[in-house]
């Protein structure tokens, strides 16, 4: 019994003994790197870095055919505008100098100055276009640029005499007058108008008759 159980130790303390033995043998073993998987399988390796630069490479020489397409196109873009541009400026016409007065509204105006002069007033007529006349320039907003030099009506005719309240009305202003002017309500009343500029404002003929009707009657 005694050989027996101390055979049975001798057996136990021998397995103790392989267990951590055949452990370190398995640690032991050398694990593969992908280094060495690579040297394993060398036809699955990366392509060669000269393939991309012969692809760059290939594409350069087409960027600068490209680039020199488009350089001719933008000259020749620019050559033809300069073209139309010079073909306009030749086909533009000059602008037209400045048009004389005209002599037929001066003409128009001494008529109806002189007839303004020598025609007999009608009180009921001309009072009543009087006090519209006088009011034009406020109801218009003109009063601070204008001033009436003398207005006045008498059977057919009204002369309106205009002079600027300073030196620093311009033509613009000038225009604005006309403007209002002709365009009140009285204004339908006159069949002729004429306006001229003097060297103090300017003087406005209306007349209610035609200047034929005029001249049968004066």
């Amino acid at each position: 019994m005694d050989t027996l159980g101390q055979k049975i130790g001798y057996m136990l303390l021998g397995a103790a003994i392989a267990a951590p033995l055949t452990w370190w043998l398995v640690s032991a073993q050398p694990v593969n790197s992908p280094a060495s998987a690579m040297e394993t399988y060398p036809d699955k390796s990366l392509p060669p870095a000269n393939l991309a630069n012969d692809t760059v490479e290939a594409t350069v020489p087409t960027s600068t055919h490209t680039l020199a397409e488009l350089n001719a196109l933008r000259q020749q873009v620019q050559q033809l505008q300069g073209e139309l541009a010079q073909t306009q400026t030749t086909a533009r016409p000059e602008p037209p100098s400045e048009p004389p007065r005209s002599t037929a509204s001066g003409n128009i105006n001494r008529q109806l100055a002189d007839i303004f002069q020598t025609e007999l007033r009608d009180p009921l007529w001309a009072d009543e276009l009087e006090l519209q006349l006088g009011d034009f320039l406020y109801t218009s907003d003109l009063s601070h640029y204008f001033a009436y030099a003398s207005y006045g009506c008498k059977r057919h005719v009204c002369q309106l005499s205009f002079v600027p309240r300073s030196q620093g009305v311009d033509a613009m202003q000038w225009q604005r007058l006309n403007d209002r002017l002709f365009n009140t309500p009285w204004i339908q009343h006159f069949k002729v108008s004429a306006a001229q500029q003097t060297a103090q404002g300017m003087q406005v003929h209306l007349s209610t008759k035609s200047i034929r009707e005029l001249s049968t009657e004066y």
